[in-house]
């Protein structure tokens, strides 16, 4: 009996010491803003009452120059995970492949731990593909766009990731991140408290953003969990002013694109008479978050000391506000945006000190002491800089980084229109000006082609349509475009055309290898091929409907810079069936079919 009471006891014990340490531990919560800079983020005396951002800049470490490792997605959020450069880590875009399984991410550092471990994805480009999900329990990017809406907002993201706090968790330690796409979708309405449409604009989803940051942090703070977890807000890249003549936002390398909001919330063992809220000015990379990361769990990154651009931990900082890395460090930024397209080689630039030097065939230097807004490059022989421009040329010749080469004009030209001009229906006549203007300074590029092409069909130009088929050969637009303006037409030689009103003959339908269209065909000639009409409607309505998402998904692309990988397959240019679809005999047949899919949405 003695035996078994003592067996119960260290039981007890061992059960009591592993609570502890447990509970013990201090939980890790990461949210990564896309298109988030340090001037977005204004740290003002005036309180606000349901404000997110005020409320981190009443109880944070605030960093006013960190810097991204890349202007996209996935390499940024890479950096953040391992603690390396892209060139280390080697995810240089937003494509496949992605993170090595080789790399030990910080995720998996911590689920070794026991922590819980949990990431929610917005949306595109973070998916499990970029090898991201390593060392995560839960990888939520299941997301189901629609018309509305092509991401998941943060709110929603927030909702599931304290759902998930309730549920899963208990009194664990976790660490978690939510990347959030949020603030690039500035078309997408959002509405107050109050119930009040937000105007449609950057700022409506800072708004919302914030309310929504603010409503976590409460959260966190009413489940006691606030005090107990390190909280770190980080934008992944910045936005293009329109300004920056002929730069292209995935590959603009100044300050307004590289240089991220920061804020580090650290965990304390008790309460604080007042809050850590200082500021720290030097420079800071991401890679030096995802270095800090691994710290926080008990981890160390051991790095070469040959290393040309060192990381440094940011935890004594979170401590006491005398930074003690050096103010000369290098930093590297890149896009490598240019090579995934096709476009260009890499794109490098270096940050040392106040010096910022963009590795360009013909180099860009500037002082950003002096000149904050980066608009007068400074001559190379820069007497007062020129050791640190020296040193920063050094380095990006020993890593072989490449000089990089103009785009060629159709790449500026083609991305050049604003991203609401493409998003917005109201401003869709607008855009079909801008791409006849680009198509007559662009008139060999494809890509405008298709585009002022597909935009001339949804607004019903029917002239505009006829011209361009008629001027590049393409007999199909051609057709409908005259039909819709006169009813005289010449005759169509297109296979699958032929199956709208020919003979129904085997071999005629092999030759046609449009698989949407023929699901049309079904349809409207169900009753001559011996199918259900009701039975092909449906289908047809299904398969139209996802071809109309995939061309919303290629719409937002364009419009964002071509950020994300988006199927090959999916040309967004008018399709045989949109054309069909078009011709005055089926004007019931599409209300119908439109009319359909909105109901669904609805």
């Amino acid at each position: 009996m003695q035996k078994i009471i003592l067996t119960l006891l260290l039981t007890t014990l061992s059960l009591v010491q592993i609570s502890c340490k447990t509970n013990d531990r201090k939980s890790v919560l990461v949210i990564a803003v896309d298109e988030l800079t340090m001037t977005d983020v204004t740290c003002s005396q005036e309180e606000s009452e349901r404000s997110g951002f005020q409320l981190l800049c009443n109880e944070s470490v605030r960093f006013t120059h960190a810097f991204t490792p890349s202007t996209l997605a996935v390499p940024a959020l890479s950096s953040l995970m391992t603690g390396l450069y892209p060139y280390q880590h080697k995810v240089r875009h937003n494509s496949g492949p992605g993170l090595a399984a080789e790399l030990e991410l910080v995720s998996e550092v911590a689920l070794k731990q026991d922590y819980r471990t949990s990431f929610f994805s917005g949306g595109a480009p973070v998916f499990r593909r970029s090898g991201l999900n390593q060392g995560f329990e839960l990888f939520e990017d299941n997301i189901i766009p629609s018309f509305a809406s092509l991401f998941r907002p943060f709110k929603k993201n927030s909702e599931a990731f304290l759902q998930w706090l309730k549920q899963d968790v208990g009194n664990d330690a976790f660490f978690s991140v939510i990347y959030v796409p949020d603030l690039l979708f500035t078309t997408t309405e959002t509405t107050t408290d109050l119930g009040e449409t937000r105007n449609l604009s950057f700022e409506s989803q800072m708004d919302e953003l914030d309310e929504s940051f603010f409503e976590l942090f409460q959260s966190l703070k009413q489940s006691n969990r606030w005090d107990q977890t390190t909280v770190i807000l980080v934008g992944l890249n910045g936005h293009t002013s329109n300004d920056r003549y002929r730069e292209l936002s995935p590959l603009n390398l100044h300050g307004e694109n590289t240089q991220v909001a920061l804020f580090i919330k650290p965990s304390q063992k008790k309460k604080r008479d007042e809050a850590i809220h200082w500021k720290v000015d030097q420079n800071v990379s991401l890679v030096d978050v995802g270095r800090t990361l691994y710290e926080l769990l008990g981890e160390s990154i051991v790095e070469n000391g040959t290393s040309s651009f060192p990381s440094h931990s940011l935890l004594d900082v979170l401590k006491n506000p005398n930074s003690t890395s050096p103010e000369d460090r290098p930093i590297l930024l890149e896009s490598g945006w240019a090579l995934w397209r096709k476009a260009g080689p890499l794109r490098t630039a270096g940050i040392s000190s106040h010096v910022l030097y963009i590795n360009d065939e013909k180099p860009l230097l500037y002082n950003t002491l002096v000149d904050r807004f980066e608009v007068n490059p400074l001559p190379l022989l820069q007497e007062s800089i020129l050791p640190t421009t020296q040193k920063l040329q050094n380095l990006m010749h020993k890593n072989q980084f490449p000089a990089f080469t103009s785009l060629d004009s159709e790449w500026t030209a083609k991305l050049s229109i604003p991203f609401a001009r493409w998003m917005r229906t109201d401003q869709e006549s607008l855009l079909l000006k801008d791409l006849k203007r680009l198509m007559s300074a662009q008139p060999r590029s494809l890509d405008i082609l298709n585009w002022t092409a597909q935009i001339a069909l949804n607004q019903k130009d029917w002239e505009t349509l006829k011209q361009l088929g008629t001027k590049n050969r393409v007999s199909v637009w051609q057709y409908v475009g005259e039909k819709n303006l006169n009813g005289k037409v010449a005759k169509l030689s297109d296979s699958c055309f032929y199956l709208l009103s020919g003979v129904l003959e085997t071999e005629q339908l092999k030759n046609c290898g449009d698989p949407l269209f023929l699901e049309f065909v079904d349809w409207v000639r169900a009753e001559e091929r011996g199918l259900s009409k009701e039975a092909q409607r449906k289908r047809f309505e299904r398969s139209f409907k996802n071809y109309m998402l995939d061309q919303q998904i290629q719409r937002a692309n364009i419009a964002a810079g071509l950020i994300w990988d988006t199927s090959r397959d999916n040309v967004f240019a008018p399709s045989r069936t949109e054309l069909a679809l078009s011709l005055p005999e089926y004007t019931r047949i599409r209300a119908q079919v439109y009319k359909s899919i909105q109901s669904e949405e609805l």
